[in-house]
Parts: structure tokens; C-alpha cells; sequence
């Protein structure tokens, strides 16, 4: 051991050193490239591409440091305008878990910032369980799975589709946009471990290089393939194709032949798993399983984000949907399991293992406030407003908090309603924070109706929040209703 080691453990404090992430300096070169040689058993890329990412103008190549001597890179790619890529992130392994790999993401966004970005996004090894927890730990979510497969040339012979034509694109353009790849890519087509977007300025591009191929030769064409050159290794690489089974084998098999035709003795294939990936394998990219790689992509697709979490708009409308959702999961297994199975079995295990079983959840939650009430009218009171938070709204779950004495529910990070047991009543508080929605002259099932006066707004003389004394069954309906009121203005406001 080291008298540095020594010291150390005896005082039981690690030694200090100075970090820092800065742009890369050609001088790093050598102790990047030796320590690629301890990641992914020595066949690391990064030998490849060095010297190309130093030189490039658009973008960043980021260099880690401990004490001055590089230990980690990290890559800042513009794959088009707003279209940032990540890619290269490295971190020497007698350096992990030093906090070295939040500093390399920070500096990475800022980069990746300063480039206008209208998307970014970055591809790891479905394994890579680092990689993939700095995806959720920064807001990034999956956009595509795909497969990664090698094929060898075989025999040279004349290639049965044809390139199509430049005056082609609005028809390429059109059958890309309608195809299942296209649609389980999220828009994204692999080159290597790259995945740019297929926009209509790129298919153009591959058009105009001969990198399209159809089929028919003749004819309007059913199926279509497009491959790109790998900037890394400069392979052949299938990156789209779609169409009936028998015409993907067939265009499969043309890329090998194109890629024989350039000198090159194999082609690669990053595509989508399922039909798609295991009809190219079957075709002659079977040199290796398919090795699979997940896209990420910051943000949620089709989420404005505002005050509600992605993950809470997702959740909410699982539970709005869990008893189809229970269901479609059940058939799905019982029809596809190896033997029979009782379908009430199936759906206990789902709700056990996949799908959170809410009913139980919601019941367990509430259950102490329950059986604190005095009577069995006001435990029917209770069980149809909060029924209906869950069922018609979604409401359950991390949603609701209950003591013996209150129940709260929280909607967007706010409170949205409490139930508060009395000797003979139980009082519903509605807001505020939804905007106002109650009119002054509101009539609910209810024995009272008490307005917020500090929440009037003026301009529309409407209450942002109102509390309701429920004492009979009829007043559930009430109670529902004002739910209603302040959910469409929750709605309203997103």
C-alpha cells in the first residue's frame, strides 16, 4: 500500500484532486486513446474518430481532467440544424464514482445548449445500465429500440429493386411517413450508432446520393429501403425498410450486393426489433444476433410539460384506463401462453406484477379515515367522491394522503381538494389554485355551500374555491359535480 493510501485510511478521508471538464486540446490525444483501450474489451471507437471530432467546427469534444490528465470525453454532435447528438461519453474506470460523470453531463447540456437545439438525443447498449439511468435521471425518454446486425457478401448477382429517382421524394417522403419502421423509430433512422431524424431534407439527400432503393423496378413501389455510410467505420448501414415480408427480404438481400459492389465485404443494419429486424436477419444479416440499442431523447414526445409531470399525466391515465388496459394484457396472455389458463388467475397476476391494482391501493389509503366515521352515510359520502376522483379523473395512488381526520388529494404539485370528517358531516374543499370556476349563484347537492371569499376574481366574479357540507347520500352527486367544475378549469388552463 501506498503512503498515500496509508494516510488515507487511517484518517478515513479520501485524498483531494481537481477536476475540471474543458474543451479537448490535441495534446490529450494520447491518454485518451490509452484509455480506450480499458473500455468495451479494448475495442473502443473512440481510435477512429479522435482526430475527425477535434477538427470538426460545429459542435464540442469535451475532455475530463483529475489533476490535469485527461480522464474522460464527452462528444456534442449537430447532426442537422436543431438536431444535437450526443455521443463519445467516457469516463476512465479507475475514476468512477468520484462525481466525475454529473460534471461531464453538466458541461455536455451546456454545450449542447449554445447550439439552439430543437432536439437532442443520444443511443446506448440496451445493457449499459449507466448509460441508461443518466437518461432518467435528466428527463430523457426511449423513443426506439433497435437491433444491430452484420451481414457477409455472398455471391455477387444483379440487384432486383432500382435506385429511385430525385423526382421521386414527395412519394418517398409520403410511404416513409405511413410505415410501421418509421412509426416504431419515433422518425429516426440508425447509421451505426447514430440515429438522425428521416426528415424530408434528408431523404432528399439520400435520394440524391443513390442511397434509396425501391421495388418494383416498374410501377408505383410497395416497398422501400434507404442505407447511409457509417462515419465511423465507413460500413454500408441499413437504416430503413419497409413494406410487404417478401419485399424487405428481397431489398435485405440488394444492400449486400450493393455493399459487395463498393468493395466492402459486409453490411450492417440498425432497425427496429420485430417483423422488420427479424426478416433482415433471416435474409443474411445473421453474422451476429441482433445486438440491441435504445434511442433517447430529451423530453417527452407530444408533452408540453408545464405543471404536470409526464409521469404523472401517464399515471393518471393508466388508472383512467386500467380495467381495458387489465384486460387487453389478459387476453393477450392467455391467448398466447403454452398452455390454458384461467383467465381470473391471469388477471391476479397482472395486478400483482404489471399493472398497480388501484382499487386496493385506494381502499388501503382511505381505509383509516373509513373507519373513524361514525356512520355508514357518511362512509357512502366518502366512498363516491373519492370513486370518483379515481374513476372518472384519475386521482389515486401518490394523489391522495389520508390520516384518521383528513383526506387530501393533490393534482399538478397543488391541493386540490380535502375531506375533513365532522360528528355528522363530512366538509369538501375545492381549490384554489385551479383558477376560478365556481359561479356565486352555484347550486350543488349540498346542506352548504361556502365560498373562498379571498379567492373572488373579480373579472368573473367567479370563486377559486368553495367548501361543501355533505350530510346525506344524495350529496354525492353534488360532490361529483363540483369535482367536475374544478377539473375542466384545470384542464382549461394547461
Amino acid at each position: 500500500m501506498s503512503p498515500r493510501k496509508q494516510t488515507s485510511s487511517r484518517t478515513g478521508k479520501s485524498p483531494k484532486h481537481s477536476f475540471s471538464v474543458r474543451r479537448a486540446r490535441p495534446a490529450d490525444r494520447e491518454a485518451i486513446l490509452e484509455m480506450s483501450k480499458h473500455i468495451w474489451g479494448g475495442h473502443d471507437y473512440m481510435p477512429l474518430v479522435w482526430d475527425r471530432w477535434l477538427a470538426e467546427k460545429k459542435g464540442a469534444l469535451l475532455t475530463v481532467t483529475v489533476d490535469g490528465r485527461p480522464v474522460g470525453t464527452s462528444k456534442v454532435s449537430l447532426l442537422a440544424p436543431g438536431e444535437v447528438w450526443l455521443e463519445g461519453l467516457r469516463l476512465h474506470p479507475d475514476h468512477h464514482g468520484l462525481g466525475l460523470s454529473k460534471r461531464i453531463h453538466r458541461a455536455t447540456f451546456r454545450e449542447a445548449a449554445k447550439l439552439n437545439p430543437r432536439t437532442v438525443r443520444y443511443s446506448t447498449w440496451i445493457g449499459n445500465e449507466a448509460s441508461r439511468r443518466i437518461a432518467e435521471k435528466n428527463d430523457f425518454w426511449q423513443i426506439a429500440r433497435t437491433g444491430w446486425m452484420w451481414g457477409k457478401i455472398g455471391k455477387l448477382s444483379p440487384v432486383s429493386g432500382r435506385r429511385a429517382a430525385a423526382d421521386e421524394l414527395d412519394t418517398v417522403v409520403r410511404f416513409v411517413r405511413r410505415s410501421s419502421c418509421y412509426e416504431a423509430t419515433n422518425g429516426v433512422a440508425g447509421v451505426g450508432w447514430t440515429f438522425p431524424e428521416l426528415t424530408r431534407r434528408r431523404i432528399r439527400h439520400l435520394l440524391s446520393l443513390g442511397r434509396v432503393v425501391v421495388l418494383p423496378r416498374r410501377g408505383a413501389f410497395r416497398a422501400v429501403a434507404m442505407f447511409d455510410i457509417g462515419k465511423i467505420d465507413d460500413d454500408v448501414c441499413l437504416g430503413f425498410i419497409d413494406g410487404p415480408d417478401e419485399d424487405v427480404t428481397v431489398l435485405a438481400k440488394d444492400i449486400l450486393r450493393i455493399a459487395a459492389d463498393t468493395g466492402r465485404d459486409e453490411a450492417s443494419a440498425m432497425l427496429p426489433m420485430g417483423r422488420i429486424a427479424d426478416l433482415v436477419h433471416a435474409a443474411g444479416f445473421d453474422e451476429w444476433r441482433p445486438i440491441r440499442a435504445v434511442v433517447y431523447e430529451l423530453g417527452a414526445r407530444g408533452f408540453s410539460g408545464e405543471d404536470e409531470p409526464f409521469e404523472d399525466v401517464l399515471s393518471r391515465t393508466l388508472r383512467l384506463n386500467e380495467s381495458d388496459i387489465l384486460d387487453l394484457v389478459t387476453e393477450l396472455l392467455v391467448d398466447r401462453a403454452p398452455v390454458g389458463l384461467a383467465r381470473e388467475n391471469v388477471r391476479d397476476f397482472i395486478t400483482r406484477n404489471l399493472i398497480p391494482d388501484t382499487d386496493r391501493q385506494l381502499v388501503g389509503t382511505v381505509e383509516g379515515f373509513f373507519l373513524a366515521l361514525r356512520t355508514d352515510t357518511l362512509r357512502s359520502i366518502l366512498r363516491g367522491t373519492i370513486e370518483h376522483l379515481h374513476t372518472r379523473h384519475g386521482l389515486a395512488g401518490d394523489a391522495l394522503t389520508a390520516t384518521d381526520r383528513v383526506v387530501r388529494v393533490r393534482h399538478r404539485g397543488k391541493r386540490l381538494a380535502s375531506v375533513r370528517a365532522r360528528a355528522t358531516s363530512l366538509h369538501l374543499t375545492l381549490g384554489p389554485g385551479f383558477g376560478p370556476c365556481f359561479p356565486p349563484d352555484l347550486k350543488v347537492g349540498a346542506s352548504e355551500t361556502r365560498f373562498d371569499a379571498g379567492t373572488l376574481d373579480r373579472a368573473s366574479g367567479c370563486y377559486e374555491s368553495l367548501t361543501l357540507v355533505l350530510t346525506e347520500k344524495s350529496h354525492i352527486k353534488g360532490a361529483t359535480r363540483a369535482i367536475d367544475i374544478i377539473m375542466k378549469s384545470a384542464a382549461a388552463r394547461r
